[in-house]
């Protein structure tokens, strides 16, 4: 077991796990940039996880893709930070196949600019899923976001995350009110992303490595 998901506790593997991995390199990529450069983050359309600092986006990355993608013996606790990194993961392919799809109509549909499209479509035929699949060069981006919310489902029970901030601008009783109704752990929004020392960094991003690796 590895992640509490609502078809059980699972480990990635195969065509999704590959999926998966490209993600988790890709953001990863990116994280780095900002690093770097002390540019701007990227948005990836999950205030949760945007507003994080990018080490801490490292940490949890690592985290988050060592329960996905390895064996464990226990499931981490399911928490807004945690899951928000799965999102955003799922957000960055929807936008990485956006923009390959504005790429291939300016370099003719050229076959590498479909990577991220046969990532996704590999995951489904994998599974012989009965979905009417699109081809790898469709360029209709609200049937991709349809095929990734799909596959995010398979990891996330909701998007109870994005309601973060609400929760902590309600009163404790009616945030209290609110948790209960919606079956949300009083914890779920109290987890505080971790802040590594720069002594730890070279582990984390060698986990990242190995787990990008396969």
């Amino acid at each position: 077991m590895t992640w509490r998901t609502q078809l059980g506790e699972r480990t990635l593997t195969g065509a999704e796990a590959a999926l998966f991995r490209e993600a988790l390199g890709h953001v990863t990529d990116m994280v780095e940039q900002e690093i770097a450069d002390d540019s701007d983050p990227w948005d990836f359309g999950i205030p949760v996880f945007d507003q994080m600092q990018p080490t801490a986006k490292l940490a949890l990355l690592a985290e988050v893709g060592w329960a996905l993608l390895r064996v464990t013996d226990s499931c981490p606790k399911l928490t807004a930070i945690n899951e928000a990194v799965v999102a955003a993961l799922f957000g960055d392919v929807e936008q990485s196949i956006q923009i390959e799809i504005d790429w291939s109509k300016e370099e003719a549909a050229d076959n590498e600019l479909q990577a991220w499209r046969k990532l996704v479509l590999a995951v489904f035929r994998e599974d012989a899923d009965t979905l009417d699949l699109p081809e790898s060069d469709c360029e209709d981006v609200g049937e991709w976001k349809l095929l990734v919310e799909v596959l995010s489902d398979r990891i996330l029970w909701d998007d109870d995350f994005n309601e973060a901030e609400r929760f902590l601008d309600e009163s404790p009783d009616e945030a209290e009110r609110l948790r209960e109704r919606w079956g949300i752990d009083e914890n779920y929004y109290s987890a505080i992303p971790p802040d590594p020392r720069e002594s730890e960094l070279p582990g984390i991003r060698e986990t990242l490595k190995e787990l990008c690796r396969k």
